[in-house]
């Protein structure tokens, strides 16, 4: 009788460690799943064309490419306007996928770095993403604050580059604080966006909930071919 009860003991502890194990699995396969959505590691420089499709006129570029530091490989996503003008720069550290760095383009096109409160905009699991950053405006007393959080909504396929392609959906909820500290002024605004990342592309289409803005990725093309469209 003794031999059975230890037995049994035996077997149980060994089904439980081999929960602990699947679980273990189906989490980190999760976590692998959702960073295949984000850019794909490359040296070589490559711009997103983003079209307005609300108003066929309106466009956006992203170039993205990837560098290696001391600290380990990074993916650099700088935005432009349809004139080539840099807005903005989020240098993402690939393996834990933080932003390590933001920096963005005054008002006079210097290129000021920004200070990052909270690193976490692409979620890696299910769990809600916090990003928040702030930087001077036109004046030191101005500032701006960019926060941002995400969550995954589903997994989906959209028509992307003339094809099916498997997507994460995600519901961010981004709200713009100017504040000028010398005359004690506040303006907070927030927006609701839907974004979708395409499986080894990255952003891929993104518009509000209200879809007044919706664009969509038209091409990914070279350096050259950009310079070339932005030069007219």
């Amino acid at each position: 009788m003794t031999r059975i009860v230890v037995g049994l003991i035996a077997f149980l502890f060994l089904i439980s460690c081999s929960e602990k194990k699947d679980k273990k699995v189906q989490v980190n396969s999760t976590v692998v799943s959702n960073q295949s959505f984000f850019y794909p590691y490359d040296t070589v420089p490559k711009i997103y064309q983003y079209r307005e499709i609300k108003n066929g006129m309106y466009e956006q570029f992203h170039r993205v490419y990837g560098i290696t530091r001391t600290n380990g490989r990074h993916i650099l996503l700088e935005t432009f306007t349809q004139d080539g003008r840099l807005t903005e720069t989020y240098d993402f550290l690939l393996d834990s996928m933080v932003v390590y760095d933001h920096l963005v383009v005054g008002a006079t096109g210097d290129i000021k770095p920004a200070v990052v409160n909270k690193n976490k905009l692409f979620p890696l699991d299910g769990k809600e993403t916090h990003f928040n950053s702030q930087f001077s405006g036109v004046t030191d007393a101005f500032v701006i604050a960019y926060d941002s959080r995400r969550r995954v909504n589903a997994f989906t396929k959209r028509d992307i580059l003339s094809k099916k392609v498997d997507c994460m959906k995600l519901i961010e909820t981004l709200t713009v604080t100017n504040r000028d500290d010398k005359l004690a002024l506040k303006n907070e605004t927030s927006i609701d966006i839907v974004r979708y990342y395409g499986k080894s592309i990255g952003l891929v289409e993104w518009h509000d909930v209200s879809d007044n803005q919706h664009y969509i990725l038209e091409d990914i093309i070279t350096q050259n071919e950009w310079l070339k469209i932005i030069s007219g």
